[in-house]
């Protein structure tokens, strides 16, 4: 070999070790305890629960895993941000929740309890943490979230590919150490991860054993400020049909059939494609990207039926966000790999990209025709890849 190669060749290993990303690296992924029949590993500093059973045990086994962390995390999050911080009154909080908890199908009611028991926390404590996420809407705290899917001609005929940024308060990044990967390996229905914090057991984040994901962004700038509190929540929903449904088409029934309970916008897909659904209180209007091949979607409805003028002027910069990632799209054409979405997912506004520095709570990217997930939890840990089907379960 000659001289002059070696520290070139170094130099290469370096980059690939310390960005934990140049050759696809997996993560090192380790057991770290196990209760009643569930397993809790450790990828870096994000907790992987396999839960396995009824949904009673699975609560169970959730609750026994993380109790001393969901104990940390109420008090950090719930005393802290929203009581102290914010001056939510318990109450409020409390009412919120438990109304909202309400609706829920039995499936999650029995985790939220067998959460509670294997914790110790009080169930109205946990029934609090579940909405953990949507309590930020009681303030109307603008979520400013962007998704950007590629497949087909976007990426080389390689497999399609989904990014999200979940943007919220600032104050969410102090909850970097909390975040989790929880897997659902129920008895009889379909094998489930969410991206979620301690004691939440839906989430706005979700893909399931075939490979069906969804995400979800707030659209109040599109659907207004409204929140109906007579039906089940969105995220709720979402989750539910992921443990029901083997198929995308069925996956869509369901979204075209319901009504929200708020303004929102999910984006959907399996390995075939993407879809956008905007939804308001009245409406939901399913619409594919701008051309074959490339879907993006940040805070604002796109569907012209809306009839609806783009938002140019709002703070959260929705229409610039969105104008950034399809400019991205069209820069790396023929050519989005895992790498190259994670690029475009890190370009931050100040850049032209769309995530923001200061808000942005995690990052998530998937390959449903793998059931790979790569996640990135800003100023805590980079991208990090786990191939979740070494944790789900045979639904058979």
């Amino acid at each position: 070999m000659k001289p002059f190669l070696i520290p070139i060749i170094n130099l290469l290993l370096l980059v690939g070790l310390f960005s934990g990303r140049a050759f696809g690296q997996e993560a090192d992924i380790k057991l770290v305890k196990e209760f009643e029949g569930g397993k809790l590993y450790q990828a870096g500093g994000i907790d992987l629960l396999e839960l396995n059973g009824s949904y009673h045990q699975m609560g169970r086994q959730y609750g026994g895993l993380l109790k001393q962390k969901i104990d940390k995390f109420y008090d950090l999050a719930i005393e802290k941000h929203y009581i102290e911080r914010l001056g939510i009154s318990y109450e409020l909080i409390k009412g919120f929740s438990e109304e909202a908890a309400g609706f829920y199908p039995e499936r999650f009611k029995a985790l939220m309890t067998g959460l509670s028991q294997a914790s110790g926390m009080p169930l109205e404590k946990i029934l609090i943490l579940e909405q953990i996420l949507a309590i930020q809407f009681i303030q109307a705290e603008a979520g400013e979230c962007s998704a950007i899917a590629a497949w087909g001609q976007y990426t080389g005929g390689q497999p399609l590919l989904l990014g999200r940024n979940y943007d919220s308060s600032v104050e969410f990044k102090d909850f970097s150490s909390f975040l989790n990967v929880v897997i659902y390996n129920p008895i009889d229905d379909i094998p489930v991860a969410v991206i979620c914090y301690p004691g939440e057991v839906t989430s706005f984040t979700g893909i399931n054993k075939n490979g069906i994901f969804f995400e979800i962004n707030e659209g109040v700038k599109s659907g207004g400020n409204v929140i109906v509190d007579d039906r089940l929540i969105l995220p709720v929903e979402a989750v539910n049909s992921l443990l029901d449904y083997t198929g995308f088409k069925e996956f869509d029934a369901a979204m075209n059939t319901l009504r929200s309970n708020y303004a929102f916008i999910l984006q959907a897909a399996d390995k075939e494609a993407a879809y956008s659904y905007e939804l308001s209180v009245t409406d939901t209007k399913k619409r594919e990207g701008v051309a074959p091949g490339i879907l993006v979607a940040t805070n604002h409805f796109i569907d012209p039926a809306w009839g609806l003028i783009a938002p140019d002027d709002s703070d959260d910069k929705t229409v610039q966000r969105r104008d950034n990632l399809l400019a991205l799209a069209d820069q790396y054409k023929g050519s989005i790999t895992p790498d190259k979405m994670m690029r475009i997912m890190d370009r931050s506004f100040y850049d032209r990209g769309a995530t923001w520095p200061e808000r942005t709570a995690y990052q998530v990217i998937v390959e449903p025709d793998s059931n790979r997930l790569w996640i990135k939890v800003p100023d805590f840990q980079d991208w990090t890849e786990i191939k979740l089907d070494r944790y789900f379960k045979s639904s058979d």
